[in-house]
């Protein structure tokens, strides 16, 4: 994937006329209301892991394998997709728009496009956890972060 075509902010990818697949917004929403951030971290990757099977059906892509590195609460801006073995790896944070964002690159979209599918679901299916982030160029982060 071309590193190059980040788009310069937040702002540059949101979409309020992006639809998506209302198949994915039912599961999206069944994965929101299982509260990904709780339970223990095997739970919580437990759900990431489900997530990622039936978005994979869903968009009649191969599942990506799903890793995770360390997981340790720091910022997950580590994270990949690694397309020579079709897999994603997470890590520092469990995070629900970096995850959205390296599915997207396995599903063969660039920089740009990934930004604007994954933040326009994330804000869509999460608007109170999207409210509260911090635009930082491309990403999103926590306030907390900072």
């Amino acid at each position: 994937m071309a590193h190059d075509d980040y788009p310069e902010s937040v702002l540059e990818v949101l979409d309020d006329n992006l639809r998506f697949k209302p198949s994915v917004l039912k599961v999206m929403r069944s994965f929101q209301k299982s509260r990904p951030w709780s339970g223990s971290l095997e739970e919580r990757k437990e759900k990431f892991i489900k997530l990622n099977r039936v978005l994979s059906a869903i968009y009649g892509v191969a599942e990506p394998r799903l890793a995770f590195g360390t997981i340790n609460g720091n910022s997950s801006g580590t994270s990949y997709y690694r397309p020579s073995t079709h897999e994603i790896v997470v890590e520092g944070r469990l995070s629900v728009v970096t995850y959205l964002h390296e599915f997207s690159h396995a599903r063969a979209m660039g920089e740009r496009e990934a930004c604007r599918w994954s933040i326009n679901l994330f804000r869509q299916v999460f608007p109170r956890q999207f409210e509260r982030l911090v635009h930082r160029g491309h990403m999103l982060i926590r306030p907390e972060d900072l």
